[in-house]
């Protein structure tokens, strides 16, 4: 695999590893629902940021597939922990659209990570 397909392929597990430990929490629909935070609501797109930040520099292809990937990533776990979920029982996630609103706006903040690591990387190319 090249640099940038390995780059992309860390953002989708990284997308991944993310809904698993802030959405699913390793527990079952009805104990979900009720458990104890783990991780303060601001760490998601904190992780986010940094990871489309840190995937980002070096990145010599298009920058901006980084962020879809994350994203991409996350929500195809999501659809799946949603469609385990409802096997159990149809009435769970009624508000499903929802929840991939909130994805969309957790990892909004990789697009300014990508963003920045743009930056980065210009302000690092010697001058001429």
């Amino acid at each position: 695999m090249t640099g940038r397909e390995w780059r992309l392929a860390c953002a989708v597990f990284l997308g991944v590893v993310l809904d698993a430990v802030c959405f699913w929490k390793f527990q079952p629909y009805s104990a979900r629902e009720h458990s104890p935070e783990l991780l303060p609501w601001y760490f998601l797109p904190v992780a986010t940021f940094a990871a489309g930040l840190a995937l980002g520099i070096g990145f010599e292809a298009k920058k901006r597939w980084i962020p879809f990937a994350l994203f991409a990533g996350f929500a195809a776990a999501n659809a799946g922990l949603i469609v385990m979920d409802c096997m159990a029982d149809p009435t769970n996630h009624n508000l499903w659209p929802f929840e991939f609103v909130m994805i969309g706006l957790a990892t909004a903040a990789a697009f300014i990570g990508t963003a920045l690591s743009v930056w980065i990387d210009r302000s690092r190319r010697p001058q001429n």
